[in-house]
């Protein structure tokens, strides 16, 4: 009998398979990425586990909590710059710190949004220093008017802010006194108003916001000056002038109409009026 010869040749099943092989995708599929998967699917079925979810959240919260009480992130003090003790006690109020503190639980940005919530403060900063103390630097609204509202005295800063109340008027008596609906909204005309009154500003009991449009200029013993609803600093400015060169302010004025800069308009006083009538009968010969 004549030897059989063997085919030493792959069937085409094992050569497609060798191929395939050979292949860099599928080396990466089978070395790295499915066992990647694997442990993956492995971790993700052990943290849907209620038990090892509890435990890790423990672990966690342990560790945070060690973390947070070491020495070197604790806040021993509290410094604060730009107000005075009865701002800073209500600051220190806002932040609500028991000292000591840890810096890594405090939110900066959440105690700053409660200080600046504080209607005298414009803008606070807000930084943990080298000292272990939480340094808060404050920029204090200062106030430029006192509104007199339905409500009582208010001081107001140059925006219009309601910085708080006050108790008098003779609190804050260096300051320009506004009434009238809408006078807050125009707190800063009212002080330029105040400011270019010259001579006459120790006069001034106050400004009246009429009609939410314009201002009305209250002096002591009355007299008032109705300003126009443009231009009010310029029509004050005139009154000034014709006070100074004139004395206008100084006679018994009951109103000083410059809504028309072009046509002032004085009415008088009763004394005035009689007075005026006594000179001209006394030129004309006739009864008073």
């Amino acid at each position: 009998m004549r030897p059989v010869k063997r085919d030493y040749a792959p069937s085409r099943l094992r050569y497609r398979l060798a191929r395939w092989w050979l292949s860099p995708r599928v080396k990466a599929l089978v070395k790295r990425w499915l066992p990647l998967g694997l442990v993956t699917g492995a971790l993700a079925l052990a943290a849907l586990n209620p038990a090892n979810q509890a435990r890790a959240l423990g672990l966690w919260t342990d560790l945070r909590a060690g973390v947070e009480a070491r020495p070197e992130f604790a806040i021993e003090g509290l410094r604060i710059d730009g107000a005075g003790p009865e701002l800073s006690a209500r600051i220190e109020a806002a932040l609500d710190l028991t000292l000591p503190e840890s810096s890594l639980r405090l939110d900066l940005r959440a105690a700053r949004a409660r200080i600046e919530a504080l209607a005298p403060i414009a803008r606070a900063e807000l930084s943990v220093r080298d000292d272990r103390q939480l340094h808060v630097r404050v920029r204090a609204r200062t106030a430029v008017a006192v509104w007199r509202s339905h409500e009582g005295l208010f001081a107001l800063d140059g925006e219009g802010v309601n910085i708080g109340p006050v108790p008098t008027r003779d609190t804050l008596p260096d300051l320009p006194l506004i009434v009238g609906r809408g006078a807050d909204a125009h707190v800063a005309e009212a002080v330029s108003l105040a400011q270019a009154a010259g001579p006459l500003a120790p006069r001034i009991t106050g400004l009246v916001r009429i009609g939410e449009r314009r201002w009305d200029v209250v002096l002591d013993r009355g007299a008032r000056i109705l300003l126009p609803e443009d231009g009010a600093v310029d029509a004050l400015m005139h009154v000034l002038a014709l006070h100074l060169s004139e004395e206008v302010m100084e006679r018994d004025i009951v109103t000083l109409d410059m809504r028309n800069r072009a046509r002032p308009t004085l009415r008088l006083g009763t004394h005035a009026v009689y007075e005026m009538r006594r000179v001209r009968a006394m030129q004309t010969g006739e009864d008073a």
